[in-house]
């Protein structure tokens, strides 16, 4: 842990013990957090012909530090022990060997730094201890691990792969992730001890066996939020004066500082409203009702609904549209979440929409007087792929260019972007134009803003 992070002062984030550890009080619940900081010895039982030299030659960091095993164990001749016995071993004796991870994905602007050089980001590249992930705007990196973890960074943020470990005595993969800029979210695969999953920010340290968690930290506030998505994580201050217990669908966040945690309710997942499931104008913004005390929406769009190959997100401050960049013709799927006022993120809730361009626009007129005859030319611009066909309507307005009764004219089926009247008689007239196109199994159908034209006597 490099020294400006201590510095700053820790808040301790880790995994909790049992279910039954719920019905503790604060102060057990501190004593509890306190046990699990302390990274618990392994228990080795002898087999027959073991000695304690043998023991570190397999194991431990170095051969001679068989010495400290037979201290730590009271054991009174190093080459002889009843088998069966049981040896306690401190984990930062164990011998570890590298263990890569791996670049399953990404999209967008990734930059991965290694010993100072920057190398070309590559799908399935190997992905070593120490080096650093960066992602640029609407960019995403979902790293696997060897042990089936994955862990998903989005947008604007760092990540430091700083432990890529698996411990030689057991094989248990220890992994520490430090997040110096954004977020992450991790899926967590159940493992034993000793071995571990930490995410370290400047402000605090979270550590599980087998979870699903997000961790964000804010540059400007300095705070950290984590939310549990699924398992049990206790979250204590250094001190360890304070301590909750945060169960599936709870979190708590800290600023620098701070001691008076609080575990409350991750909030609801925000619905998407029904009419943005077809997001056919030129701009995608889509509607939905949230808990009224979510400070911002976020919204991921990915091609798969396990949000596996995340293509773009959004934020937006709660009753505004979520507005995304534009996306490709297809079917997406995007997550929803609420914010709260401090950071923490709830629980997520996934849509399925299509994005099918199907605008009209660009409503022009000409006319001209050819003989004693004058012809009026109508046309317009139409936006989307595929084949479309359309219709124009005009009707009688009033002097505010509102539609007055049943259209004078209106004529579907049109396959040119253009139609021609003749002779209109004077007054002021609202026409606009319809363009349907099919994709994707569905009927898309767009007007266009009504033009609104007076003919003088």
């Amino acid at each position: 842990m490099s020294k400006s992070t201590v510095g700053l002062g820790l808040a301790l984030v880790l995994a909790a013990a049992p279910a039954t550890v719920l019905a503790q009080s604060s102060s057990e619940e501190g004593a509890g957090a306190t046990a699990v900081l302390c990274e618990s010895p392994l228990s080795y039982l002898v087999n027959r012909g073991d000695t304690l030299i043998d023991i570190a030659r397999k194991y431990l960091r170095s051969p001679n530090d068989y010495r400290q095993l037979q201290r730590d164990n009271r054991v009174a001749n190093p080459r002889r022990m009843a088998t069966g016995r049981s040896l306690s071993i401190e984990p930062a004796l164990l011998r570890t060997r590298d263990d890569p991870a791996r670049l399953e994905s990404f999209r967008g602007e990734v930059r991965v730094e290694r010993n100072g050089t920057t190398v070309s980001p590559s799908q399935d590249a190997l992905l070593r201890e120490g080096d650093i992930i960066s992602t640029g705007p609407s960019a995403f990196v979902r790293i696997a691990f060897s042990d089936g973890t994955h862990t998903v960074v989005p947008s604007q943020s760092r990540l430091r792969l700083e432990r890529l470990r698996r411990f030689v005595i057991n094989d248990a993969p220890d992994y520490r992730l430090v997040v110096d800029r954004g977020r992450v979210e991790s899926r967590v695969s159940p493992r034993q001890r000793p071995g571990g999953f930490r995410v370290i920010t400047p402000t605090s340290v979270s550590a599980v066996r087998g979870t699903s968690f997000r961790v964000a930290f804010d540059e400007t506030t300095g705070s950290t939020a984590t939310g549990v998505l699924d398992g049990t994580v206790a979250m204590a201050d250094t001190a360890l004066t304070n301590a909750v217990l945060l169960p599936e669908g709870q979190g708590a966040a800290l600023r620098p500082g701070q001691s008076d945690l609080v575990a409350v309710p991750l909030l609801a997942a925000p619905v998407m409203k029904e009419d943005s499931t077809l997001q056919t104008r030129e701009e995608i913004a889509f509607d939905y009702t949230a808990p009224a005390d979510a400070h911002f929406i976020q919204g991921y769009v990915a091609s798969d609904a396990g949000m596996e190959d995340l293509v773009a997100e959004a934020r937006t401050s709660n009753g505004q549209p979520l507005a995304l960049a534009d996306l490709p013709e297809g079917q997406w799927f995007l997550r929803l979440t609420a914010l709260s006022a401090e950071g923490l993120e709830g629980r997520a809730r996934t849509f399925n929409f299509i994005r099918a361009r199907n605008s009209v626009g660009g409503l022009s007129l000409s006319n001209e007087l050819l003989g004693k005859t004058r012809y009026y030319r109508f046309k317009w611009s139409a936006g989307g792929e595929g084949e479309a066909t359309f219709r124009f309507q005009i009707s009688r307005a009033n002097e505010d260019g509102e539609p007055q009764g049943q259209p004078l004219v209106d004529s579907p089926g049109l396959t040119d972007t253009a139609f021609s009247l003749t002779d209109l008689p004077p007054g002021t007239y609202s026409w606009r134009v319809e363009g349907t196109r099919y994709r994707f199994g569905h009927r898309l159908s767009a007007w266009s803003n009504p033009e609104v034209l007076t003919i003088n006597r």
